[in-house]
């Protein structure tokens, strides 16, 4: 650690997103220093043999220094891919890597009525209301919205620029694309992939994908 005040923080995954979420959290930095001291990306594996890539200053790490860190380090999953993410999660939660909540300085939430579960990352300008669940490793990305009683279970991914009703539950795994709409009261099913732009205006299934204006279930 940088000093007493400061949690070391390791970034599960070395893509865009995962730069995106360094980003984020020097921002919050700002706003409470010192709160998070990024140690480095890791993309799951022992991260070869030195002299380790660094990514905008920030060096990709391997197994062996996870593990000089532990048991206080906190890992948060910057990974798009739901399905991906929770590989990645399992595996540090073998290591017994502790899971931060993550929310951008600009964030706007009723935080007496709105509940966040550990691992959820919550990027820039996003607008919650109230009454709102969010649970573990949920990924909101930049510019969505989520309007009053949304439920949004484990390891959900909004892309950027999504729009929730009111009383949209959307389940396990699943993954919006950007741009993406729900009309109230509906539910978008476990593991299903709503695509880009797309408007939900009835319910969805588990494990399909669904497109279109409105959105409907694509054969396979």
């Amino acid at each position: 650690m940088k000093n007493n005040s400061s949690a070391n923080l390791v970034i599960l995954g070395s893509s865009g997103f995962a730069r995106e979420v360094a980003w984020l959290v020097h921002d919050i930095n700002k706003q409470h220093k010192p709160l998070w001291n990024i140690i480095g990306f890791w993309g799951g594996d022992d991260g070869g043999t030195p002299p380790y890539q660094v990514i905008n200053g920030i060096p990709l790490i391997g197994l062996k220094e996870i593990k000089k860190y532990l048991p206080d380090l906190f890992v948060i999953a910057a990974i798009g891919n739901p399905g991906i993410r929770q590989r990645a999660v399992l595996q540090a939660e073998e290591l017994g890597c502790k899971f931060p909540v993550l929310i951008h300085p600009s964030v706007h939430l009723d935080q007496e009525t709105t509940t966040i579960g550990e691992g959820s990352i919550i990027c820039a300008r996003t607008i919650m209301t109230v009454n709102i669940e969010i649970k573990k490793h949920v990924i909101v990305n930049l510019n969505c919205t989520i309007g009053h009683n949304c439920i949004i279970e484990d390891f959900v991914t909004l892309s950027p620029g999504c729009h929730l009703s009111g009383y949209t539950k959307i389940k396990y795994g699943a993954y919006l694309g950007t741009g993406s709409v729900t009309i109230e009261k509906h539910t978008i099913g476990k593991n299903t992939i709503i695509g880009a732009g797309a408007v939900v205006a009835t319910d969805i299934p588990d494990n399909v994908t669904a497109v279109g204006i409105p959105a409907r279930v694509k054969e396979k």
